[in-house]
């Protein structure tokens, strides 16, 4: 077990009272936070030392819902809302994928989520190729990066587009597959769920519910995306999505709603009794036209919301800093009041907020002792950052994903100095180039 030292920097917590920590120190022993402090760290003979003088040293941002498997759509079929843009442009380019391209997808994702500090993503990932095993390559994939990855397998059983369809025992015995065989890694967790309300059978979301409850895995699902969606469920079921989910027992603390732009009052009410965590994606939000969540409803809720930057297709960065000015300052426009969700309020959403959703509360997204040392080290001698009179605020107004400098997964360096220690970026970068153009070719667009 290797010990590290981080001192000198400016430390944002994210603890309960959101303490900042001026001239503060890090002491990480293996994979684990031990001792957090001010001034002079206690002597000892560290592995490593590591000078984060004019840095902010925070928690790892937690991407809590992207679809890197669509990243060779990036920019194919701008300017479409949610449904026409899927149809138009990112299904064909998904039907048009190869394995090999699918394995890309997860490197270069995974190599821009680490890039911008984002330590933790949760992967909502769709194929046409589920039959040949692509999921369990792209975990690997995922794993090989030293990222933290929930690897969300979701699917439907009755429509969605063609190619895209599996029968209910497929989905479960593959489902149960993925679970057994990363059961026991440290960085890989497996979640499951329906991929879109509409396209499923009543019966398919008990299934993720009965598998849910026995694996101990998380339900990913989109919710209330868009007004289609809850016509779409409404002229299937009689009901909201949210009231269909509540119906078919898929509501609770296990449970991950992305989007839910568009709510009742009565949806909010069974989200807040079930304990159901609600992820908030604004940058895709306003890119596809869906909406603007009701935020401060879901907050006097007391709803837990975590912040994602949805897939790199449909925000076309995965910039967890942007996507946190961009949730400030929707919120301010909408409601017509600078205080509808302030600086430290996204901020936690990015980091202890994405931690509960995804059932890490009490061991992640906090930099506090007996917590995992998933840690950014964000350079702030930079001139858009200067001066730095209140570093909450500068971090989420005037950071670029650009800014990390060094990123830390479970105790160890993946980043450092925006050199990536895991994997060889260039020689992914132009491999994803070269496959891009292919399967662009192949899907016709």
């Amino acid at each position: 077990m290797s010990t590290r030292l981080i001192s000198g920097g400016t430390i944002l917590t994210s603890d309960d009272a959101n303490s900042i920590i001026e001239n503060g120190y890090v002491v990480v022993d293996g994979n684990m936070i031990v001792e957090v402090g001010s001034g002079q760290p206690p002597t000892s003979n560290y592995d490593q030392v590591i000078d984060a003088s004019l840095m902010l040293v925070c928690p790892g941002f937690i991407n809590a819902h992207t679809h890197l498997c669509t990243i060779f759509g990036r920019s194919l079929g701008s300017d479409r809302s949610l449904l026409q843009w899927l149809s138009d442009a990112q299904v064909p380019m998904l039907r048009a994928l190869q394995i090999e391209d699918y394995v890309l997808s997860m490197e270069l994702g995974a190599i821009e989520n680490i890039k911008a500090g984002n330590t933790t993503i949760c992967e909502v990932f769709v194929c046409a190729h589920y039959a040949d095993g692509v999921d369990e390559v792209c975990v690997a994939a995922l794993a090989r990066t030293g990222i933290r990855s929930i690897f969300c397998r979701c699917s439907n059983d009755e429509s969605f587009f063609d190619g895209f369809i599996e029968t209910r025992q497929d989905i479960i015995n593959r489902s149960q597959r993925l679970i057994k065989n990363w059961r026991n890694h440290d960085r890989v967790r497996i979640g499951i769920g329906p991929l879109v309300p509409w396209g499923s059978s009543t019966d398919a979301f008990v299934d993720a519910v009965g598998l849910s409850k026995e694996e101990d895995v998380l339900i990913h699902l989109h919710t209330a995306e868009t007004p289609e969606y809850n016509d779409l469920v409404r002229n299937r079921t009689g009901k909201s999505n949210v009231e269909m989910l509540a119906d078919v027992g898929a509501l609770g603390d296990r449970v991950m709603l992305n989007h839910c732009v568009h709510l009742s009052d009565h949806d909010i009410g069974l989200i807040a009794e079930t304990g159901s965590h609600v992820i908030h994606d604004p940058t895709s939000n306003m890119l596809l036209a869906s909406g603007i969540a009701p935020i401060p409803k879901l907050r006097s809720a007391r709803i837990n919301i975590g912040l994602a930057c949805d897939g790199p297709a449909c925000n076309n960065t995965q910039d967890m800093i942007q996507v946190m000015k961009d949730a400030a300052l929707l919120q301010k426009v909408v409601t017509r009041q600078a205080d509808a969700l302030i600086a430290k309020d996204v901020f936690t959403m990015a980091t202890r907020g994405g931690a509960r959703a995804i059932g890490m509360g009490s061991s992640l997204g906090s930099i506090q002792p007996g917590f995992l040392a998933d840690i950014i080290l964000i350079d702030t001698e930079v001139p858009h950052m200067t001066p730095m009179h209140d570093p909450i605020s500068t971090l989420v107004y005037s950071a670029r994903g650009s800014d990390v400098h060094t990123v830390i997964i479970d105790g160890q360096i993946v980043m450092q100095n925006r050199r990536l220690t895991t994997v060889d970026e260039k020689e992914i970068l132009v491999k994803a180039r070269t496959h891009a153009v292919r399967a662009r070719k192949r899907a016709g667009l």
